[in-house]
């Protein structure tokens, strides 16, 4: 019996050992990752690939998909293009192609704001010109006064209003900041077998939101056991204003993957995000 408790005792010393281990690989892995994404804002693409040499040495797996999240990355910031009014040709005109259009806050009462709306209108035109696929609604209660109302489901309302059918909507309507948009909105992606998908919101905010989604659908693959969903183009609503940036993309995705970037990035970018928040009218006397 007692050589029996000293081998259970033993096992359970390498047990922690290994634990212990894979936390600390774990831990290196995050930290590369913060750095991944800080160095990718901050422009050091050499410094991006060196990195990723470091996650490959840790585990393949990772690195294989953190490699896919860069190079999506740098497509949509360098050579995505911008689709107004309408999806563009050559989607999937299948059932388990899916339109993901994010809703905007609301006005006090619970309404639609023009922004909303113009949303809506670019994805019931997408709607149209492909008849089989679904179409999700995102965007939970942001009304200062309407406690019932969601942005999800004003945008239903007024989808079916335009004679848009019931049973192709599905709605998400917890989300109120577009990282809840992605983390909602791919779980149920994966739970109804969706098998491709385009993002639907203002032009603007389509960087940042495809980013978002492809990170997430990367980060969910293996929790969901699927292959990952590809993120297919975009439809945007055109409002002009200018694009969020790489700080405000990588701030979103780097809250998603569980890392945080640099405050010395915040100070850098600091002219682009003061253009976000004030219409450039203000800034030109």
């Amino acid at each position: 019996m007692k050589q029996y408790s000293l081998i259970i005792l033993f096992l359970c010393f390498l047990g922690i050992i290994n634990i212990e281990k894979s936390n600390t690989i774990e831990d290196e892995i995050k930290e590369l990752e913060a750095d991944l994404i800080n160095n990718y804002v901050d422009g050091n693409n050499t410094q991006v690939d060196e990195i990723l040499g470091k996650i490959k040495e840790l585990d393949l797996l990772i690195y294989e998909r953190d490699l896919e999240i860069i190079k999506y990355w740098y497509y949509i910031d360098d050579e995505m293009v911008i689709n107004y009014d309408v999806a563009p040709n050559f989607l999937p005109q299948t059932t388990d192609h899916a339109f993901v259009v994010l809703g905007y806050a609301l006005n006090d009462d619970g309404s639609l704001k023009p922004e909303a709306i113009g949303r809506c209108d670019v994805a019931y035109a997408s709607a149209l010109k492909y008849p089989k696929a679904k179409i999700y609604l995102s965007g939970g209660g942001t009304a200062k006064e309407n406690s019932t109302a969601t942005e999800a489901g004003q945008m239903k309302e007024y989808l079916l209003q335009k004679g848009l059918d019931s049973e192709r909507i599905v709605i998400e309507d917890l989300s109120k900041t577009t990282v809840q948009n992605a983390i909602n909105t791919v779980k149920l992606l994966y739970q109804d077998h969706i098998r491709s998908v385009t993002v639907i919101t203002s032009d603007y905010h389509i960087r940042r939101s495809n980013i978002l989604f492809k990170g997430e659908i990367l980060l969910k693959a293996n929790e969901y056991l699927s292959t990952p969903i590809p993120v297919l183009k975009n439809a945007v609503y055109k409002t002009g204003k200018p694009t969020e940036g790489k700080y405000y993309e990588g701030n979103a995705l780097a809250t998603i993957m569980g890392v945080k970037l640099k405050l010395s990035l915040l100070f850098e970018h600091l002219p682009t995000i003061i253009l976000n928040i004030l219409p450039l009218s203000q800034w030109i006397s």
